[in-house]
């Protein structure tokens, strides 16, 4: 009985004499619909997922492969580790809790999430990487870093190559 009633609901709806304003509204959606559907749609695609490729280059395989950008963030991994060993936070004369004013320094030593990275990453000594995430524990006490990113200042502008 429902069912009938909703089909009897729509016949007179569609009907022309009790067309009424939602008779009306139907119309111009049905006209807006078939519209759109004639007009073809325009694509775009962002820069940021155009590679910059140079023309007139030969372009191995292995460049767009997964196996490319793994050896790429393991490269990154090894600069990163090797600046982080001839860090003048190493030396004995610094004591890395007198630098917890200076997030823009302290940033190195957190990834992008916030977190402290690891001695073996740091390539500090156990002292100066205790000395190190009380600084930065101090610096996020005070309010002078984010406790769940890294600091703004450290990430690369825009337009700048990496």
């Amino acid at each position: 009985m429902f069912k009938r009633s909703i089909h009897t609901t729509s016949k007179i709806l569609q009907s022309s004499s009790n067309k009424g304003a939602f008779g009306n509204a139907m119309d111009a959606f049905r006209a807006a619909t078939e519209l759109q559907k004639s007009q073809p749609t325009k694509t775009t695609i962002d820069d940021r997922f155009i590679p910059n490729f140079n023309n007139k280059t030969t372009y191995d395989p292995f460049d767009f492969s997964i196996s490319s950008q793994r050896y790429q963030n393991k490269v990154y991994k090894t600069q990163l580790a090797q600046r982080m060993k001839s860090s003048s936070f190493n030396t004995v004369e610094i004591n890395p809790t007198d630098f917890y004013v200076l997030p823009h320094l302290l940033s190195s030593y957190v990834n992008v999430s916030g977190q402290i990275l690891h001695r073996s990453v740091t390539g500090l000594s156990p002292k100066k990487q205790k000395q190190m995430a009380k600084a930065i524990r101090r610096a996020r006490a005070f309010g002078l870093m984010s406790s769940v990113a890294k600091d703004v200042s450290t990430f690369p502008k825009r337009g700048s190559s990496l």
